[in-house]
């Protein structure tokens, strides 16, 4: 371990906190979560949780290395100019034949595989608007993610300029900690097209 010089930092001035009386917390609701509590309620909000991404030219051991850091499952990749490109799961890097796709499609070795060959494009996305979700009930949610197989399902809302971008995120293991289910493990795989058409076709 690389040893700390005495004069390149300080000590920072704390107090006592006799006078604070209150916290600031996200709202969550007051009880257990039920099949029939709004969907809203295990939807990972990047406007209070910062979402994690990554850049397409890095590894995927580096994607991998980012998820066991931060203890998540999935990351939003962006290119260099931070224009959102798709999403990459723990699933597709740790279950091999997405890797061995990209070795063979563009001939590289397993240390060359780069997060944006190994991503589900953008274009093979289908968000679930967050106000569909609002309307929803957890077990929508459960009904869907047993259906479609798949372990996220992306929230999107209109952004400021008019244009939907990615809000938030829905992630199976939370969904299925919240209530003692197994969600990660589903009969049947999908994609979030499917996904999309099980939840909007309820609400629209």
């Amino acid at each position: 371990m690389n040893a700390i010089a005495p004069s390149a930092y300080h000590t920072l001035d704390v107090e006592t906190l006799s006078h604070v009386t209150s916290a600031r917390l996200p709202l969550q609701p007051i009880g257990d979560i039920t099949m029939d509590s709004p969907a809203s309620e295990l939807v990972t909000d990047f406007a209070v949780t910062a979402g994690r991404s990554i850049q397409g030219s890095a590894s995927i051991g580096q994607a991998l290395a980012t998820m066991k850091q931060a203890g998540v499952r999935l990351l939003l990749v962006h290119d260099h100019d931070g224009t959102f490109t798709g999403v990459v799961t723990s699933r597709e890097l740790q279950g091999g034949r997405v890797v061995m796709r990209a070795m063979t499609r563009f001939n590289v070795q397993r240390d060359e595989v780069t997060t944006d060959m190994v991503q589900i494009p953008r274009a093979e996305l289908q968000g679930i608007p967050l106000a569909v979700l609002k309307r929803a009930r957890v077990g929508d949610l459960v009904e869907t993610l047993r259906q479609s197989g798949e372990s996220h399902l992306l929230v999107t809302e209109q952004g400021d300029d008019g244009k939907p971008c990615v809000r938030g995120l829905v992630a199976a293991s939370r969904v299925g900690k919240a209530l003692g289910l197994d969600l990660e493990h589903p009969p049947e795989a999908r994609n979030f097209a499917d996904i999309c058409r099980a939840v909007l076709g309820k609400y629209e």
